[in-house]
């Protein structure tokens, strides 16, 4: 059964003022095959947690985290010691609300006993981990759904997190096998086999480039309805123009033929979202794959080295400062990499 999400923006919990905001769910679902939509009456107000369940929730995020990470390797001494462990936090009701340790233990287990790994390595997950316990919760932008996403949604316990997926058949799998996940299927206009002529003339559009035209050379760069640049993602769900994301999660879609519509906009467009964020803090930019060329082409012109933090076997850690607070040292639109 598909499931359309929808989110109002409401205030933020004490505990992380300008960041992780929540607000009222509503739910839309439809049969399969159908045009026809019911309502259902499962709206969720989200009370913003007090400060000793914030530092619990915080503790038990590490707790656990502990405990997947020790399920992955030696899961079979501890799985009898799941059941014991209390749903705090669980979700309730039908449709989304945002993790908590059931959905750790749940994806302790679901790990612990299936064949099928994660994309990434246990070191490539760890340097994400580390940003999720010193953040969450965050609100998580991940471009793909995939083996692991059952774990991202877990390790942001009381966040939002959101992925977008291109591929209507594996999107119907993973939603079928995790239907609690916040799923949106998006289309893509860009070809791999036209990856490089994007690169090289992606600057003759005025609309893919900051500080191009009359714009002051700090002026955000809009993505959504942006059709006249080939690189925004400009017809992406509501959602995600409406809410700013203290991370993004690249790892989709697909890069690997001719036709597949590689990763070109995805790093343009988180690029431009973290360049334009107005809220407390940086955002943290996870970009997999860039042992392959075009990952690592885009990833220096519009994710920058000199935001680059950190990195391990395939994936680099970019932590992104709004255009607001870097001074002078921002290109214009006339500059070699203007997004740097």
């Amino acid at each position: 059964m598909q499931r359309e999400v929808s989110w109002r923006e409401g205030d933020a919990p004490s505990c992380s003022p300008a960041r992780a905001k929540y607000g009222v769910l509503s739910i839309v679902q439809s049969p399969p095959h159908t045009t026809h939509k019911h309502s259902v009456p499962a709206t969720h107000a989200m009370k913003p947690p007090g400060r000793l369940a914030t530092a619990a929730a915080a503790a038990l995020l590490v707790a656990t985290s502990l405990l997947v990470a020790t399920l992955l390797t030696s899961p079979l001494p501890l799985l009898p010691l799941l059941p014991c462990l209390p749903g705090v936090l669980a979700p309730s009701g039908v449709g989304y609300e945002p993790s908590g340790l059931a959905a750790l233990a749940d994806a302790a287990v679901y790990y612990a006993t299936t064949r099928t790994v994660p994309q990434q390595s246990g070191a490539e997950i760890s340097l994400s981990l580390a940003v999720l316990r010193r953040r969450a919760p965050i609100r998580l932008l991940v471009f793909g759904l995939g083996h692991d996403s059952r774990l991202w949604h877990a390790l942001n316990p009381g966040g939002v997190t959101v992925f977008l997926e291109e591929d209507p058949e594996w999107y119907r799998i993973v939603r079928a096998k995790s239907p609690f996940l916040r799923a949106h299927l998006v289309t893509y206009r860009t070809r791999m086999d036209h990856a490089d002529l994007l690169f090289d003339s992606y600057k003759n559009y005025s609309s893919c480039v900051p500080g191009a035209g009359a714009e002051a050379a700090d002026a955000p760069v809009q993505v959504r309805d942006n059709a006249a640049c080939p690189l925004a993602l400009h017809n992406l769900p509501p959602e995600v123009y409406e809410n700013e994301w203290d991370m993004l999660m690249l790892d989709a879609p697909k890069g690997y033929f001719a036709s597949a519509p590689g990763r070109m906009a995805a790093i343009w467009t988180a690029a431009a979202m973290a360049r334009a964020r107005r809220g407390e803090g940086d955002t943290d930019v996870f970009l997999h794959d860039v042992d392959r060329k075009v990952e690592k082409m885009y990833g220096k012109e519009f994710l920058c080295d000199m935001f680059r933090v950190g990195g391990t076997g395939r994936l680099w850690h970019f932590s992104i400062p709004p255009v607001s607070r870097r001074g002078n040292a921002t290109a214009s639109g006339g500059g070699k990499r203007p997004f740097c």
